[in-house]
Parts: C-alpha cells; sequence; structure tokens
C-alpha cells in the first residue's frame, strides 16, 4: 500500500494553519512584560548599573554605590560547582554595559556580606534578608571612569515607602544579556521579615539578581533595595528585594575562601 507523501510545500501550509503558540514568558515575568530595552540617548541616568560577569561564565546586575563599591546580591559571588565563594578578583563589574562596549572595567578586591549568612543546598543563603553583598573594586570608577554612584536611601526614604509606591528597576536579564532593561511602572507591594525585605511586581528574570530596586525622590533616584529572587504564595507571585540603608547590615568582611 502507498502511503501519501508529504511535500515541503504542503508542510508549510499545513504549518501556517496550525494556531501559533507563543513561547511562555521568561520566569519572572509578572503577565504582560513591561521591560522595555534603555535606548542610547537615555542610558546616562544609569551608567552606574552594569554587569557582574564572572570568570568562567555567568553573570549578575550590581550597582555603583561608592566610587569603588557596587551592590549586587550575595548569591552572585557563590561557586556552586566548587561550593564556595569566588575570589574577589574573578569578579568583574563593567558599568553601562552595551553590547560588548562600556565606560570602565573594575576587578574586585575584597567582598562585604552579613555576619551571619550561610549558603544553602541551592546555593543561596538560607535567610534571604542575608542575599546582598558589596564588592569593593580595585579601581576608582567615578575618578577613572566619570561614573556617579546612585545614592542607597536612608531610614527616612526608606520609611515613606508605602505600598504601591512607583519602582524603578533597571538590569541585564539572560534574555537580553548585552543590553540594560528598564522596568519603571512596577510598585512596591508590602515587606517582610520585620521590614527587611521588599515584596513588588518589577518584571526580573535570570541574570537580573542584584539589579537596583529604586524610588524618586526629589527628583533624582536612591536605591531602597537589592533584587535577590521571585516567591510564590499560592497563586500570587512576587519579586523579592533585600532593603538597604546608607548604614548596610553587617560590617563583616567575608574571605572569599
Amino acid at each position: 500500500m502507498k502511503r501519501p507523501v508529504l511535500t515541503l510545500a504542503a508542510l508549510v501550509l499545513l504549518a501556517l494553519a496550525l494556531p501559533a503558540v507563543a513561547a511562555p514568558p521568561p520566569p519572572g515575568i509578572f503577565e504582560k512584560d513591561d521591560r522595555h530595552v534603555i535606548g542610547k540617548d537615555e542610558q546616562k541616568r544609569w551608567n552606574a548599573v552594569g554587569r557582574l560577569n564572572r570568570s568562567g561564565g555567568g553573570f549578575c546586575t550590581a550597582v555603583l554605590i561608592a566610587p569603588d563599591e557596587v551592590l549586587t546580591a550575595a548569591h552572585c559571588l557563590w561557586d556552586g560547582e566548587r561550593k564556595r565563594w569566588f575570589e574577589p578578583d574573578m569578579i568583574h563589574f563593567v558599568p553601562g554595559y552595551r553590547r560588548g562596549q562600556y565606560l570602565g572595567h573594575a576587578r574586585g578586591r575584597s567582598f562585604r556580606m552579613s555576619d551571619t549568612i550561610e549558603i544553602g543546598a541551592h546555593g543561596r543563603p538560607k535567610e534571604p534578608v542575608d542575599d546582598w553583598a558589596v564588592v569593593r573594586l580595585d579601581l576608582d570608577l567615578l575618578a577613572g571612569a566619570g561614573v556617579r554612584p546612585l545614592e542607597l536611601a536612608g531610614p527616612i526614604a526608606r520609611s515613606m515607602l508605602a505600598r504601591d509606591t512607583r519602582l524603578t528597576r533597571v538590569g541585564y536579564g539572560r534574555d537580553r544579556p548585552h543590553l540594560p532593561v528598564l522596568v519603571d511602572h512596577c510598585r512596591a507591594l508590602g515587606s517582610m521579615r520585620h521590614g527587611r525585605l521588599l515584596l513588588h511586581d518589577c518584571d526580573a528574570t535570570l541574570g537580573d539578581s542584584g539589579s537596583p530596586l529604586m524610588a524618586e525622590r526629589d527628583g533624582r533616584y536612591v536605591v531602597m533595595g537589592v533584587h535577590s529572587s521571585i516567591v510564590s504564595m499560592g497563586d500570587n507571585v512576587a519579586g523579592v528585594a533585600v532593603f538597604v540603608e546608607r548604614q548596610l547590615p553587617g560590617e563583616a568582611l567575608q574571605p572569599a575562601d
């Protein structure tokens, strides 16, 4: 018995007749994707945000908070294969990164983290409030590259952060690794852990860990928190950021070994 043979043209017609199936959104995208790529003409405002690259591959996002210090998520500095912290000089910060170009390049000199941090089996801090880190750099990026740090919010600004306060997030997601992405129509949803964790609905996906959550105060943006993860609570999904202040919690310099 002869079997029907589908020609290439027939296969194309069949494919066109089938309903299109939209690709699922990346993890951490809440309903409609509100992210948009920052244009070259508007990037200067966000030059303090850059990619935090790891020697051997992988990246997160970080923000310059002092001429020679960046803020990021602590889990970005954990080597999951070796089950230890990366050596500081294996961490590279490139502010204003865009399609292979950047304003400066600095390596890590040391890490500052919570003095109570413990990494769990999945490579993240056992306590979500500990998922922050400051990387001291080997270069003053303000003097060396003209990159101006963003200011950390103080206690007064944090106390003014009410539910539905408008937030802004800038980062480098895994699906757009070479372009800075902005989300500027997201909101604070509340807080947890005695006010040390900020819940938000800012779209963020893999690679965006360490990106700053900012609020506008008196015409300038201040860093309210650092994006850490996405959590699910029943049918509800929210982003989680660790609140930061001018005096970061914990002052212990953690050894890289």
